[in-house]
């Protein structure tokens, strides 16, 4: 848990654009960066792709270094695409199959070993593919890995810092990758042999210790040149009040289980620290930034690859509401045009972290059905609130099951997020996942109790999700309170030019209305739409010259849907653009 971190600091108010290049946050591939297939042409909308270097590939030799083999010449090509990049040198681990003869040194260069660092060698494993492994792992607290580590780091800060001010700039920031392909923890399981165990103390000292190197090897003239980002699953508040005083402009962490798909299970706790520290970070004047990868299980598992698009939409969807700044996925997707639509929306709302400074605000409509949620579903009726109760979860889906909630596998909702990841297909009952919506400066007022959740509409991407009316039980005004900080200084003077965008489902019988709060009265009416019923979803954008928003409304809301019928209609999504102020 991410406490409140008490620090004297003399604050300066640093922008984004100060650290990083405009518009280099979105999508980002994943995989090795091939200019064959990540280019303008076939992967359009991506920002760029990760530099994603082995250690044994880097350092083939003892002190003989592959920096323009492996570095110059991609950053070369990144620079003619006009493509952005990331670094990280992954340090471990080595494999060999079981059936083999010989080791295969994956990521840790051999001679490492040859020159005193132990090898540490892990029980045989069944690696995602169905094929046994043996795993071996450097000793990372040894003194000999410690200098040629600490030694290869410094090598490629100065090796960076001095290439030319065009390539230079290619790249974002480095991440720290310490142990296992840059996962928090420095082994895949428990060592054979128990006196490589290492403490979770130990381990804390020899991350920060690494930061450190890190931050001298990529600083110039007293100044970090390139930001630094971490791992997120491995920090506690020793680390973050390391990163609070020690990072100067910017702080970065990489957070796997908000871009990993959606729905994810032990989400709440989650996001409440990671968004914590990102308040304490930007209270200082620093920028924050986040990465996360989408990995194969996209094109693996159900809730996924039955209905690849939809998938990714929504796994875009909720990075954003998370926070990431960056989303990394797997080159294959990038080059579908069915995917498009999940890239160009990340990439609309990648940078607009901070109301006052963000173009668009938007609330993406759904109901999380959270099993650990007694108030909403008490135990007498839906089952003892145990996060290894099956059947709960089951239940709860059941009574939404006239609303499109399902339970399509049981067994994984009830696992951590890794678990989830794996589930066969759309699980819409899970415990502490989000409940609400997903959105950023945009949140409606009361959702539970004025609008009803629906689930698997269609299999088009907005249909996984929506909220509606429910005229049976009164429920027919859905309002919506714009970020107080979204107009900055300006709320008591009219928005221009203010864009509205509604995605709604056509195929509904029915109408309703669109009132906002404008200059002349503290609800107007901007436009009744009259559904067609054909199964479609359908896009409304309406410019609004005459909004006040400043919590004129019911409620204090800036927007309401108001239903003009005796029907249910159903909405996806309500996004504000932000206009030009006049004078």
């Amino acid at each position: 848990m991410i406490t409140s971190l008490c620090l004297l600091i003399i604050c300066v108010n640093i922008q984004a654009q100060d650290v990083f290049p405009e518009n280099a946050w979105g999508v980002y591939t994943w995989g090795v960066y091939n200019p064959k297939v990540i280019n303008p042409d076939k992967t359009p909308h991506i920002k760029g792709a990760p530099t994603i270097l082995r250690w044994a590939d880097l350092e083939p030799r003892n002190g003989k270094f592959e920096f323009d083999k492996l570095i110059k010449s991609k950053l070369e090509q990144l620079d003619k695409d006009n493509y952005y990049t990331t670094l990280m040198v992954w340090v471990a681990f080595s494999t060999k199959e079981v059936t083999a003869k010989d080791t295969t040194w994956a990521f840790t260069p051999p001679w490492l070993f040859q020159s005193g660092v132990p090898l540490v060698e892990f029980p045989p494993t069944v690696n995602p593919l169905g094929n046994t492994l043996t795993r071996y792992f450097p000793y990372y607290l040894d003194s000999n890995y410690k200098f040629y580590f600490h030694r290869m780091l410094n090598e490629l800060g100065k090796y960076v810092l001095n290439l030319p001010e065009n390539l230079k700039d290619r790249v974002l920031f480095v991440q720290s990758a310490e142990g296992s392909t840059g996962d928090g923890q420095p082994y895949k399981g428990h060592p054979i042999d128990s006196k490589y165990n290492i403490s979770s103390r130990e381990w804390s000292d020899f991350r920060i210790e690494t930061w450190k190197v890190l931050v001298n090897a990529f600083s110039k003239d007293g100044e970090l040149r390139i930001p630094l980002l971490t791992n997120y699953d491995a920090n506690e508040e020793e680390q973050y009040n390391w990163m609070l005083t020690n990072l100067p402009n910017a702080v970065g962490l990489k957070n796997g289980m908000f871009s990993h798909g959606y729905h994810i299970s032990d989400a709440q706790e989650r996001l409440a620290n990671f968004i914590t520290f990102r308040n304490e970070v930007e209270a200082q004047g620093k920028v924050f930034f986040a990465r996360g990868e989408q990995d194969a299980e996209y094109k693996t598992y159900g809730w996924s690859k039955q209905n690849i698009a939809q998938g990714l939409y929504w796994s875009a969807l909720y990075a954003t509401h998370c926070g990431l700044t960056m989303w990394n996925v797997p080159w294959e997707a990038c080059t579908s045009e069915a995917n498009f639509p999940a890239f160009i929306l990340f990439n609309r709302y990648a940078a607009q972290t901070r109301a006052s400074t963000a173009k668009f605000a938007f609330c993406a409509l759904r109901s999380g059905l959270d099993a650990s949620d007694t108030n909403r579903f008490p135990e007498a009726t839906y089952g003892k609130a145990i996060k290894f109760n099956q059947q709960r979860y089951v239940n709860i889906a059941n009574a939404f099951s006239q609303y499109g909630a399902q339970m399509s596998d049981p067994s994984k909702a009830k696992g951590g997020g890794m678990i989830n990841r794996k589930r066969k297909g759309y699980n819409d009952a899970g415990w502490q996942i989000l409940p609400g919506n997903y959105q950023r400066h945009l949140s409606q007022i009361e959702p539970e109790e004025t609008s009803i959740g629906y689930w698997n509409i269609d299999t088009s991407i907005y249909g996984r999700f929506a909220r509606g009316f429910d005229y049976a039980n009164g429920k027919n005004t859905m309002s919506f309170d714009l970020d107080d900080n979204f107009f900055d200084s300006h709320a008591s003077v009219v928005k221009p030019s203010v864009q509205v965008k509604i995605i709604y489902y056509e195929g509904d019988e029915g109408s309703w209305e669109l009132c906002y709060h404008s200059a002349d009265e503290p609800m107007k009416s901007a436009i009744t739409i009259t559904n067609s019923r054909e199964a479609k979803w359908s896009e409304l954008i309406l410019t609004l010259d005459d909004a006040l928003l400043n919590n004129g409304g019911e409620k204090g809301a800036d927007l309401i849907l108001r239903n003009k019928g005796t029907t249910n209609c159903r909405f996806h999504l309500i996004e504000i653009e932000k206009g030009h102020l006049k004078d």
